[in-house]
C-alpha cells in the first residue's frame, strides 16, 4: 500500500506470489544506505577509521557465521562494504539465541518484544517514557509491554515522583533471576562467537562497541537520574552539548547543502531574536 514493493507471479510455483521492489521502493534503500554510510563516517570519526573498519569486518563475518545469509541484505553485501548495515540483523539473531537459551532455564513466557524493555531497566528503574524514546515508540507500545511483563512477574509498576502521568518499572525476584539467567546464556553465547570470530577479534568488536556506546552517552541517555527536563549544567556537560549541536550542524550542512543550511541558521537566527525581545 505504500508503493515500495510489488507482487509478481512466481513461475515456479503459480499458487504463490514473488515481491520485489518499485522504483520508489529502490529510492528507499539507497537512501538508507546513504544514511548508513553518513552515520558510519561519525562513528569511524569517534573511534579512528582503523579500529572502526576491523569491527564492521567482524560484523560481516558474524553475518555470515550466524547463518543470516539467506536474508534480505545478500552475503556480497557485507562483504563488499562492511557496513554496519548488518548490524541489526546480527543483534536480531543474537537476541533471538538468548531468548530461546532463556525459555530453555524455565521462562518460558518470553516474547521477542520483552527485549525492548528488560535490557533497559538500570538499577533504579526504568522509564517508560525513556524507553520509548530510545526505540522511537509510542509510550502506549511500551505500556503494554510492560504490562504484559508485570502480568508474568518479572516486573512492578510504580507511580512516578517526577512525572504524575508516568510510571517506573522495577524488576521483581523473578525479574532478577531473568537477568542472571540471561548473563548465563550470554556467556554460552559468546563461546560460539569465539568459534566463528576467534577471542581476538570478538574483544576488538568488544572494545570498540564499548567505546562507540560511552562516547554516544547512550547509558547516560537511558539511565540517568535526572527527571525528564531537568538538564545538566557541569562543565563537562556543556562541552558534550556543544559537540552534539556540532555534530548535528555537520549532519544538517550534508543533507541541505550549502544554501538551505544558510537559509535555515538566518531563520534560527531571527528566531532567537525574536525569542530575546
Amino acid at each position: 500500500r505504500a508503493g515500495y514493493l510489488e507482487r509478481i507471479p512466481n513461475p515456479v510455483d503459480r499458487r504463490s506470489k514473488l515481491v520485489r521492489l518499485t522504483r520508489e521502493g529502490r529510492e528507499l534503500v539507497e537512501q538508507g544506505a546513504a544514511l548508513i554510510l553518513e552515520t558510519e563516517s561519525e562513528y569511524a570519526a569517534i573511534v579512528t577509521p582503523g579500529p572502526y573498519q576491523a569491527f564492521t569486518a567482524a560484523l560481516a563475518d558474524l553475518y555470515r557465521g550466524l547463518g543470516l545469509v539467506a536474508q534480505a541484505v545478500p552475503a556480497a553485501t557485507a562483504d563488499r562494504s562492511h557496513s554496519a548495515g548488518v548490524l541489526p540483523l546480527v543483534v536480531e539473531r543474537i537476541q533471538a539465541l538468548l531468548m530461546q537459551a532463556a525459555m530453555e532455564r524455565g521462562h518460558t513466557g518470553l516474547k521477542m518484544s520483552h527485549g525492548q524493555v528488560l535490557p533497559l531497566i538500570g538499577p533504579g528503574g526504568g522509564r517508560i517514557h525513556e524507553i520509548a524514546r530510545v526505540h522511537g515508540v509510542s509510550r502506549q507500545a511500551i505500556s503494554a509491554i510492560s504490562q504484559d511483563l508485570e502480568a508474568q512477574g518479572y516486573l512492578l509498576r510504580t507511580p512516578d515522583a517526577f512525572d504524575r502521568r508516568g510510571v517506573v518499572l522495577t524488576l521483581t525476584q523473578k525479574g532478577q533471576l531473568l537477568i542472571r539467567d540471561s548473563v548465563a546464556a550470554v556467556d554460552d553465547l559468546e563461546l560460539s562467537l569465539i568459534d566463528i570470530l576467534g577471542s581476538g577479534p570478538l574483544a576488538h568488536l568488544r572494545r570498540v562497541a564499548h567505546d562507540l556506546y560511552h562516547a554516544l552517552h547512550l547509558e547516560e541517555a537511558i539511565f540517568a537520574d535526572k527527571p525528564e527536563g531537568q538538564a545538566a549544567t557541569s562543565p563537562e556537560a556543556v562541552r558534550d552539548s556543544g559537540r552534539k549541536i556540532q555534530q548535528l550542524a555537520n549532519r544538517l550542512r550534508r543533507r541541505l547543502g550549502s544554501g538551505d543550511a544558510a537559509h535555515l541558521a538566518e531563520l534560527l537566527e531571527t528566531r532567537v531574536r525574536t525569542t530575546a525581545t
